[in-house]
């Protein structure tokens, strides 16, 4: 199963159920087997996805091909295919 995706199914059900605390989500680390779960609220969520190239992972996980970003108390956000602190001014939404 894709942890990306099936974070999404978890976000919109959240949502439908208007959810007001941090939600489970899974880490999208590049291992296979990980099944770590972070929390992580709805708002920083939508905020996370809002680059469609960021990654949500457990603290300590990396993602493959990817660039620590952000970190939290709880996560870190990678993003895909950039040396940290490159900024091309781009924001796409997912």
């Amino acid at each position: 199963m894709d942890a990306r995706k099936a974070n999404d199914r978890i976000a919109q059900k959240a949502e439908q159920l208007r959810f007001v605390s941090r939600v489970p989500m899974l880490c999208e680390c590049s291992a296979p087997a990980c099944r770590t779960v972070v929390m992580v609220s709805l708002s920083d969520y939508r905020e996370i996805r809002l680059t469609e190239d960021s990654f949500i992972t457990a603290l300590g996980h990396a993602a493959e091909n990817a660039t620590l970003e952000s970190q939290t108390g709880d996560y870190e956000v990678h993003r895909a295919g950039r040396s940290r602190g490159e900024d091309d001014g781009s924001r796409r939404s997912a």
